[in-house]
């Protein structure tokens, strides 16, 4: 089965999943492939809001049955402050901010979860803001598609355009990794530890 004929039976399930395991990238490229005739763009965006939704979700959930324990995590630890400091500012409807802020989407989640905002305002918030954030992300992958299309022409097949951006997307975030790992490594490199002259 070619890949064109995958994405026409499938892409709705694919945007779907890749909203909520992956997030932006996939919604990016759903945008590029909508552009390119596979499906509809209201599709897309609607497969990626429930996506996004779902995962946001489980996120909160488990911020309401393991909060500690997430609170305590690498990840947590990392944008936890963040989320915290928007959240004093903003209170829920930082959720909306979450989406467009590197890093702290399931953070957020789990943070709401933690601190028992109830379910009834945390849905109608945080489906907007997954609207917003799933709108616009498919929107610049739309605007990208004719982009590509004006470079590249006509395409019949769009192995090589979803190849591209695993690739660019992969080394984004290598490139994201490398620059975490080295803003760990230096603090420690120049902390002289504890006086032991004394």
């Amino acid at each position: 089965m070619s890949l064109q004929r995958l994405i026409e039976d499938h892409g709705a399930v694919a945007i779907f999943l890749g909203a909520a395991l992956e997030g932006d990238l996939s919604l990016v490229l759903a945008g590029v492939v909508a552009h390119l005739g596979f499906f509809e763009l209201p599709l897309a965006i609607l497969c990626g809001i429930g996506g996004s939704f779902t995962s946001d979700c489980l996120w909160y959930a488990l911020g309401r049955w393991r909060g500690p324990h997430f609170r305590a995590g690498a990840i947590y630890r990392r944008f936890g402050p963040q989320v915290e400091k928007l959240a004093r500012r903003l209170g829920p409807w930082q959720l909306l901010t979450a989406r467009f802020v590197y890093g702290t989407k399931n953070a957020t989640m789990v943070f709401w979860g933690l601190h028992g905002l109830d379910l009834r305002r945390f849905v109608p918030i945080d489906i907007l803001g997954c609207a917003m954030g799933t709108t616009a992300f498919v929107s610049l992958g739309f605007l990208l598609g004719g982009s590509a299309e004006a470079l590249i022409g006509r395409v019949k097949r769009v192995e090589y355009l979803l190849l591209a951006g695993v690739v660019v997307g992969l080394l984004v975030l290598l490139l994201i990794k490398y620059v975490l790992r080295r803003r760990r490594i230096v603090p420690a490199a120049v902390d002289p530890g504890p006086d032991r002259t004394a």
